[in-house]
This record gives C-alpha cells, sequence and structure tokens, in this order.
C-alpha cells in the first residue's frame, strides 16, 4: 500500500511539474516560429491562387499539405478558383512548449477574390478579410513547420459604399 502511494504522489509531483513549464518563448524562438509563420502564410496564398499545394513542403507536414489540398479540391468542385493575397499577419500569443512544440494564435488580413475556375470571370472580393486562426507548429530537422491550421473565427467587414456615378453616355 505505502508503495502505491508513494508511485501515486511522484506520479503526481511529475505531473504538476511538467504543468508548470514556462512555455514563454525566448527571443530567438520567437523570430525564428514567426519567420516560419510568415514563410508558412505566403506560401499558402501561393498555393491557393496557383492550386499547387508542393509550394507548401518546407512550411508544413505532409498531414496539413493533404489538409490544404483537400480544401482546394473542394474549391475545384464549386466550381471556384481564389486568388489569395496576404494583407499582413499579428501574433496575438505564442507558447513553446519543450523546446519543440509551439502555438500561435493569429489574426491574418487577407485580400481574397473569388472567380469562375472555368471562365475566370470574379465572383466576388474582399480586400480585408481578417481571420482569428491558430497554428500548430512543431521543430523538425532545426526547421519550424506548421502541422495544423485551425480557422477560429472570421469576419468579413462589409465594403464601404461608394457613391454612384452615371455610366458613360447615360
Amino acid at each position: 500500500m505505502a508503495k502505491h502511494m508513494i508511485v501515486l504522489v511522484l506520479a503526481l509531483a511529475v505531473l504538476a511539474a511538467a504543468g508548470c513549464e514556462n512555455t514563454e518563448p525566448t527571443a530567438a524562438q520567437r523570430e525564428a516560429v514567426e519567420t516560419a509563420v510568415r514563410g508558412y502564410l505566403f506560401a499558402l496564398a501561393e498555393a491557393y491562387s496557383t492550386l499547387d499545394t508542393s509550394v507548401l513542403e518546407g512550411h508544413a507536414s505532409p498531414n496539413e499539405i493533404a489538409a490544404v489540398r483537400k480544401l482546394l479540391k473542394q474549391l475545384v468542385q464549386t466550381a471556384d478558383r481564389i486568388d489569395a493575397e496576404l494583407i499582413g499577419f499579428e501574433v496575438e500569443t505564442m507558447a513553446v512548449f519543450r523546446h519543440i512544440n509551439a502555438t500561435v494564435r493569429l489574426i491574418e488580413v487577407w485580400d481574397v477574390t473569388r472567380y469562375g475556375a472555368f471562365d475566370g470571370r470574379e465572383k466576388g472580393r474582399n480586400p480585408s478579410s481578417l481571420q482569428s486562426t491558430l497554428l500548430q507548429m512543431r521543430l523538425v530537422d532545426g526547421t519550424w513547420i506548421v502541422v495544423g491550421r485551425s480557422i477560429l473565427n472570421r469576419e468579413t467587414p462589409v465594403p464601404e459604399e461608394q457613391p454612384l456615378t452615371p455610366e458613360a453616355g447615360d
């Protein structure tokens, strides 16, 4: 009985110590993770615009690349193509666990234009689409890569109304 109690106390102590891990990134970790996030987001924009996920290699895990590929296939099935341009992003929070895992919460700003995949006709545009996202990252062979991306919230600001101007010849 005493042996089981000692094991239980030790197990609880180990769990408590793990829960007390300092997850605040160092300046070097913060810079490396932010650089990796930037690279991933620009590659993601290119993947959406070209329908080519190979640009994500070196920025994302095979599972994350497969998830993006699935989204692109869904777009094609709806006869849509997206031209996405990253306007900017802001890191809201960042935590690094055991020096090899990171969680990054972002606000991303995108300029997104939707086109018909077959006729190339513009179907709509949002020049300031805001997304709150969560990236799960892992340090692999000295490089931070995205292993998962979750969109937490999307805001589509209503564009300001433009005054009507008469058409030529009216």
